[in-house]
């Protein structure tokens, strides 16, 4: 089924690939995409957690979302979409999403985690509970430039690296103010490198931090960042040099490559096209 990938790949990688373990949270979007990619990979057990149904407004992006499965959880339908790509395939999902209560059983047996969701709080649970169990993270975050992140258990956590208001408050005392303000934090840091306000207006950059104003997606966006995620997640896996915790930010209109550099500074230029 997956010989095709042989030779771009050796046979010891996608060995690797069929016995490694993935955990996707939030497979609208990003999480979509890169969960297939990850299934079409040869990815041997995956895990997929979203409360979320499909509604005709995530056609705009969300590969899996047709006129077909509108109100059909999301989980439901990517279980059986995967069914029938890798009929081998081991596969869980979760409808209730990421929660306090689940978080154990959705880690559990997992080598790498993706987070795909928007939202902070529930990044928090997922992320703090990966890092006490020494699981890779990969992650990406809001910016109009598809953005790629790994935090490896011995890398700083963007809570720490980024010294996010929420760092040292426990779960149950995060409120929705704590985590708006987290959420402001980072989109300085992200909206630091090249020029996101030719491409978006800052009064609705602000109101989406303070969810007065709902966050727009573009498939470009969102498609290259999911790719890069499950791109980032193979090369974890076979052992492969991989981007770190300050990420990589692709600017798909000048098509310049940045790595990120440290809060409030800009970030290096790798290479601009031609």
């Amino acid at each position: 089924m997956f010989s095709r990938n042989i030779g771009l790949i050796t046979q010891e990688d996608q060995d690797k690939l069929q016995g490694a373990s993935v955990l996707v949270c939030g497979v609208g979007g990003m999480g979509g995409v890169a969960s297939e990619v990850l299934v079409r990979m040869g990815i041997g057990k995956i895990k997929i957690a979203d409360f979320d149904r499909y509604e005709a407004h995530n056609s705009n992006r969300q590969i899996h979302c047709n006129a077909n499965n509108y109100d059909r959880y999301k989980v439901d339908v990517l279980e059986e979409e995967f069914r029938s790509i890798n009929p081998n395939l081991k596969i869980e999902s979760f409808r209730e999403g990421v929660t306090k209560e689940n978080i154990d059983a959705l880690l559990d047996d997992v080598d790498i985690v993706i987070n795909g969701m928007d939202e902070m709080f529930y990044s928090l649970i997922l992320e703090r509970a990966a890092r006490r169990k020494s699981i890779t993270i990969v992650d990406a975050w809001i910016t109009p430039f598809a953005s790629i992140f790994v935090m490896t258990p011995d890398s700083p956590h963007w809570e720490d690296y980024l010294n996010l208001c929420t760092r040292d408050v426990a779960i149950e005392d995060l409120t929705p103010e704590l985590c708006n303000q987290a959420v402001r934090e980072e989109v300085d840091f992200t909206f630091s490198h090249f020029s996101p306000y030719k491409y978006i207006s800052k009064d609705l950059v602000d109101k989406i931090v303070t969810k007065e104003a709902t966050r727009p997606s573009f498939t470009p966006v969102v498609w290259l960042s999911g790719v890069l995620m499950a791109n980032e997640a193979y090369k974890v896996i076979c052992g492969l040099p991989h981007t770190d915790h300050l990420g990589v930010f692709f600017d798909q209109y000048e098509f310049q490559l940045v790595k990120a550099g440290t809060k409030g500074k800009k970030g290096i230029r790798i290479k601009k096209a031609g």
